[in-house]
């Protein structure tokens, strides 16, 4: 039986001293702060969010160079006959067309590509999961790529952001509608869907808003057994605590829940103040 390993990128929200210990290879998007790209993973993301609220403009980011996955992959070769490389949804970020360009110039019968229409810990789920299995030794590699396909028919995302404008500077909403947002109160429930952000109701007042995240996030999927769930914030711990609290109102053992700021690529587009509920389903 082949030896397999994970490849996935920092958007997977798992602290990379984990991956280094699980074995996992991972590549980082950048950001682009001043003028200058510099690597997520260099940098603190407390720190960040502090500081997202007070620049007056929005950093933009980008995706990983070919040449940092062809580093990360010929580095995984020399320890694994094969390589599952799953990365953040290929329509929110071009991360999985670097993949594939460096899969073909390095080894691209040894190194499978697959799609994750995933983010933070929804593509953390998926990456830990994957490992589990991989773990067991009981999977042919075919088998471990129609698992990662069909990861995301098992996980909720739904979430909101905290200013509109966010959303309007990237091209997701249109001036009206975050300025008719942002005077009438109006937030938006937004949920990833097949890899893009779907907008699926707006709803009048912060604590419906909290409301509804919960509810949605908690409706099952599969059948019906919870077997993850992760409350995120981009560094307003209001937002995620409000979230959190309604969590286990729901019935949620606090210990089973991941609480804790999301990647910074991420929570870079939808703004400060922002936060979400992602779980998964058996």
């Amino acid at each position: 039986m082949p030896k397999i390993g994970i490849v996935t990128d920092n958007t997977s929200d798992i602290d990379p001293k984990k991956l280094e210990e699980m074995g996992i290879g991972c590549v980082s998007l950048y950001v682009r702060l001043n003028e200058k790209f510099v690597k997520a993973v260099d940098l603190d993301v407390d720190e960040f969010y502090e500081n997202l609220s007070k620049i007056d403009y929005i950093p933009s980011t980008s995706q990983p160079s070919v040449e940092d996955f062809e580093v990360v992959y010929k580095n995984m070769l020399e320890k694994y006959d094969e390589l599952i490389s799953v990365h953040i949804s290929s329509k929110l970020s071009g991360t999985y067309n670097s993949a594939l360009t460096a899969a073909k110039n390095i080894d691209e019968k040894r190194i499978h590509i697959v799609e994750s229409f995933e983010a933070t810990w929804g593509l953390g789920f998926l990456v830990l999961e994957l490992k589990k299995l991989i773990d067991s030794g009981n999977y042919t590699v075919d088998e471990l790529k129609s698992f990662v396909e069909h990861f995301h028919e098992k996980i909720n995302v739904f979430f909101t952001v905290g200013d509109l404008n966010y959303l309007y500077k990237g091209g997701r909403i249109g001036r009206a509608s975050a300025f008719l947002g942002s005077m009438l109160n109006i937030k938006p429930l937004l949920q990833l869907s097949e890899g893009e952000i779907i907008p699926i109701k707006r709803v009048r007042g912060y604590t419906k808003i909290i409301k509804e995240i919960a509810t949605s996030a908690m409706e099952d999927k599969g059948n019906g057994e919870l077997k993850n769930i992760a409350v995120l914030h981009t560094g307003n711990l209001k937002v995620g605590g409000d979230l959190l609290e309604e969590v286990v109102k729901l019935g949620v053992p606090r210990e089973k829940i991941i609480f804790e700021p999301m990647d910074i690529i991420i929570g870079m587009h939808l703004g400060p103040s922002s936060g979400g509920i992602i779980t998964t389903w058996e």
